[in-house]
Formats: structure tokens, C-alpha cells, sequence
């Protein structure tokens, strides 16, 4: 009876969390709907914005978590549903806190509660998200915002993204001006420039004692674009472009990242957005032959841009997704085929790859990346054994570096983060939190699974589609999260936790059809 309520649904319903509104007042509704209509304005502002600027993302859900909350108070009853994820979510926020207050830098450690807190967005998307369709049109928006970010990515290749210098001769203009080799000028005057043509052209005309202002990134890394520095050239001593004493070229980058500040970033989207659309192709595949060609382009524009980002770990963890996904698709014999054949051709693939454009291998103890990601390890281990309980704090070594003579910072002079999700949470909140993490992640993916296998009999393929590929892209993050501190970038994380929300609704809203076609 439970299917059959499930089978007959109406269009659109699937997803139907709306709260009830009988015994509310004329003007407590009219408000309750002005809040809604708020509430998913801002959503679809988030994922507008999600693949192009963190603080637009930012901004769109703390417009979104007010609304609701608002709406909360007017409406109070029906309005909150429960989940299995009540319960580890608090006990996480809870431990986080516990972590914070005890912290010996507790300013640097409520900074880091601001991307703790970002897991609200769970709720807030679980019930706002009022059925398929509304589901299905955040989905769209994100797709076409995050097809923006590839295309961006494809015209970084094609058009530059700034002026790589050679050989700037000592004593000359620009070389006193702090200029060296390798340099990249990615704008004059506040202007973006990629073609030398145009550099010659600024530096002929720039008027008579006005210094050139430019926004240099020393050492020709072009990854992370904060990095930039200005340097003003005066250039009353040159007579004529031949006294310039160096060689410029239209500089490509070397790793895709779009709009984001670092290629890594930029992987970890799109492995999740990646497996998304591989689930939703799944699904769709022999049901719906346009929506299935368009999520196999989707799928295509994904994967080209997510081999641009050259990321050995990216890669194989959505190739890891993939398999999560056809292991609960595909049926008998097909399993034990597919699935060992996919890992092997990713993991050579991958190996391949690195040799032909990074010069390293699959894991390479002569990579300086390596070398520095074992190094924090080590060392993360070691304060983890000293701090057990409730960590060092979070940003505390970030902050205050040479309290903990870390061997990485010693030798390269770069103080990043652990690299490894559970050292870095093990490392600032301490096991209980780790453990806390740990059970959260747990049951968040076992709810997933069970909704897999409940929603693959419903009529609509979307639910099983978007289940499915939520399962993988969760499976794919929290591969990447061994080697990857990807729990904190707050670009990564609002969208893990957004497909969370999505699957929360369609979770609930099971729930809530299988309980009426018992009853009935």
C-alpha cells in the first residue's frame, strides 16, 4: 500500500515538505508566505552564486537561515520535522562548542565556527525545498550557474589570464621595481591584461609622472589570486619601449579554477556536482531521452573541466563516487565486472596523467606536496596524542605557528593545514569531536543508501536519480577528505551540505507517504 501511495503521487509532490497553515491569521500568513517567497529567493541566489563568489554565497544563506527562522516564529507548529540527523548534528555543534570554549586563542576559534555553523544550511534547504519541481529548479540554476564556471575555466585557456615575465635584466626599470623571472602581472591601472600588445601599448602611452600600478603574483603562481601583490613602476627613466629589459607572454594557467581561488577548490566541486549528474544520467538513462542526453552533457562538461583541475585525488575520488553509484544500480553479475574495471582504469589513467603533465606519479615521496602532506601529518598525529580530548583549538596553529614547532613549516616556510580531514578536526576539536564527525558522517550515509533503495520503485526518475547521486558525491567528498582538508573550505562545504538538504526533503517526505499509505 505504501508503493502505490508512493507510485500514484502527484507530479511534483515528491518532495512536498510545505508547512500547514490552518488556525494561522490573515496577517500571521500573509507574512508566513512573504517569508517563504524570501526564503526561496535567497536560495536560488545561493545557487546562483555558489560557483562563482563565496561571499555572495554567504550573504544568500545567511538571507535564507533569517527568513526561515522568522518564519518559524510565526509559524510554529508543523513547521520543523525530524531525521535521523537530528541527533549526531547536535551532539557535533555541541562537542564543536565545548572544543571552542576551552580553546587557548577562543578569538581565533569562534572564527572557525562560522564554517562549523555552515551545516544549518541542512535544515533550512530540508524545509524550504517545497516539492520536485522548486527542487528541480535549484538544481537547474546550479547547473547553469556552475556551466558559467567551465566556460570561464575554458576562456582562461584560450585568452590568458595575465603576463608571464622572462629574464628581466638587473638595473632596468621594472627589475628595480621588484619584477623577477617568472613573475605574472595579472592587471595595470586596475585593469585585467593578457596580451603583450596591450602591455606595450600602457607602458607608451602612461602619462609622465604617473607610476604604472600593477597586481603581481611573485614566482608565476597563479593558483590562489589573493596572493597578488601591487607594485608601482615609475617610468619617467624609460625613453622608449626598448629600454622595457625583459620578455613578456600571455600567461594560461596551468590547472583549471575558474572562478574560484584555487584549483583544488575547484576539483572538489566538481567531483560533487560530477557525481551528482552521474546519478540523475543513471536514473534517467532509458526513461527520458532528453533529460538523459542532458545530463550526460552535463556529465561531459563536468569531467573535462574536472581533468583541467589536474588533481590526482579529485579524479580518483569521483571515480570512487561513480562506483558507489553502480554498485547500487547495477544488478548481479554486471557488479563484479563494471566495478574492479572502472578502479583499474581510473587508478591508471590517473598514474599516466600525472607523469605526462605534473612530471609525478600516483603518490610520489619526491613530490615537494608529498613531502609536505606527510610532514603535517606527523606532526598532527603528535598533537593529537597531546591534546586528545578537546584539540588545540581551531586557526590556534594557524594563528600562533611557532607554539608547536611543526617539521613542514620548518622546511618550506608555508603554513597551510593538515591536508587530511580527520588530523585536522582530531588536531583543533580533539577525538570527541572527530568521533562525533564520524557518527554524523555515518548515519548521513546510511540514510542516504536507505533512500536510494526506497526511492528506485517511484514513477518519477528524479527522486532515485538525485538520491543516487547524492550517495556518490558523498561517498566521493569523504574519500578526498582522507588527503584533503575539504571539510573546510567553506566553497565545498556549502554545497556538501546543500545536496544534504535536498536529501533530508526527499527523506522526510518518504516518510511522510509511507505513513499515510499505512494508515489508509
Amino acid at each position: 500500500m505504501a508503493t502505490n501511495q508512493l507510485t500514484n503521487a502527484p507530479a511534483g509532490a515528491v518532495l512536498d515538505v510545505s508547512a500547514p497553515r490552518q488556525g494561522v491569521s490573515d496577517l500571521t500568513g500573509k507574512l508566513s508566505r512573504n517569508l517563504e517567497g524570501i526564503t526561496a529567493f535567497f536560495l536560488f541566489l545561493f545557487v546562483i552564486a555558489q560557483p562563482v563568489s563565496i561571499a555572495a554565497s554567504h550573504i544568500a544563506y545567511a538571507g535564507a537561515g533569517l527568513a526561515w527562522v522568522l518564519r518559524l516564529a510565526l509559524v510554529r507548529r508543523g513547521m520543523l520535522k525530524s531525521s535521523p540527523l537530528d541527533l549526531p548534528i547536535l551532539i557535533y555543534l555541541l562537542l564543536c562548542t565545548a572544543s571552542t570554549l576551552l580553546s587557548p586563542l577562543p578569538i581565533s576559534s569562534w572564527e572557525g565556527m562560522r564554517k562549523v555553523a555552515l551545516i544549518c544550511l541542512v535544515l533550512v534547504v530540508a524545509h524550504n525545498v517545497a516539492n520536485a519541481r522548486r527542487a528541480k529548479q535549484l538544481l537547474a540554476v546550479l547547473f547553469l550557474s556552475s556551466l558559467a564556471a567551465v566556460v570561464w575555466a575554458g576562456w582562461n585557456y584560450a585568452d590568458g589570464v595575465g603576463l608571464r615575465i622572462h629574464n628581466p635584466q638587473p638595473g632596468t626599470t621594472f627589475y628595480r621595481a621588484g619584477i623577477r623571472d617568472d613573475d605574472v602581472i595579472l592587471r595595470v591601472d586596475g585593469r585585467n591584461i593578457e596580451k603583450p600588445q596591450e602591455f606595450l601599448q600602457r607602458v607608451e602611452t602612461e602619462p609622465p609622472g604617473k607610476p604604472m600600478q600593477l597586481r603581481v603574483v611573485h614566482g608565476g603562481g597563479i593558483e590562489i589570486m589573493k596572493d597578488a601583490v601591487p607594485i608601482n613602476v615609475s617610468l619617467d627613466n624609460m625613453k622608449n619601449v626598448s629600454d622595457l629589459g625583459m620578455q613578456v607572454e600571455t600567461d594560461r594557467p596551468a590547472r583549471a579554477r575558474a572562478f574560484y581561488s584555487h584549483y583544488v577548490t575547484y576539483a572538489a566541486v566538481l567531483q560533487l556536482l560530477g557525481c551528482l549528474v552521474f546519478g540523475l544520467w543513471l536514473s534517467h538513462r532509458g526513461r527520458s531521452p532528453v533529460s538523459s542526453a542532458i545530463f550526460a552533457g552535463l556529465l561531459i562538461a563536468f569531467g573535462i573541466a574536472l581533468g583541467m583541475t589536474l588533481t590526482r585525488a579529485a579524479w580518483l575520488a569521483f571515480a570512487f563516487g561513480c562506483v558507489v553509484e553502480l554498485c547500487f544500480f547495477l544488478r548481479h553479475w554486471a557488479k563484479t565486472v563494471v566495478l574492479p574495471a572502472i578502479l583499474i582504469v581510473a587508478v591508471a589513467g590517473t598514474t599516466l596523467a600525472m607523469h605526462r603533465w605534473r612530471s609525478t606519479g600516483l603518490i610520489d615521496l619526491n613530490d615537494p606536496g608529498t613531502d609536505y602532506r606527510l610532514l603535517m601529518w606527523r606532526d598532527g598525529i603528535k598533537l593529537i596524542e597531546a591534546h586528545p580530548w578537546f584539540g588545540v583549538g581551531m586557526n590556534v596553529v594557524r594563528d600562533d605557528p611557532f607554539r608547536y614547532e611543526l617539521q613542514a613549516y620548518k622546511k618550506y616556510g608555508v603554513l597551510l593545514h593538515f591536508h587530511s580531514t580527520p588530523i585536522e578536526i582530531g588536531v583543533e576539536l580533539g577525538l570527541l569531536v572527530l568521533g562525533a564527525w564520524m557518527a554524523l558522517m555515518a548515519a548521513y550515509w546510511l540514510m542516504l543508501a536507505r533512500l536510494v533503495a526506497r526511492s528506485r520503485n517511484v514513477d518519477d526518475p528524479f527522486p532515485y536519480g538525485l538520491s543516487l547521486g547524492i550517495l556518490g558525491a558523498t561517498s566521493a567528498f569523504l574519500a578526498s577528505c582522507v588527503v584533503h582538508y575539504d571539510f573546510g573550505d567553506s566553497v565545498v562545504v556549502f554545497l556538501f551540505w546543500f545536496l544534504a538538504g535536498l536529501a533530508l526533503a526527499l527523506y522526510q517526505q518518504l516518510n511522510a507517504r509511507e505513513f499515510k499509505g499505512s494508515a489508509a
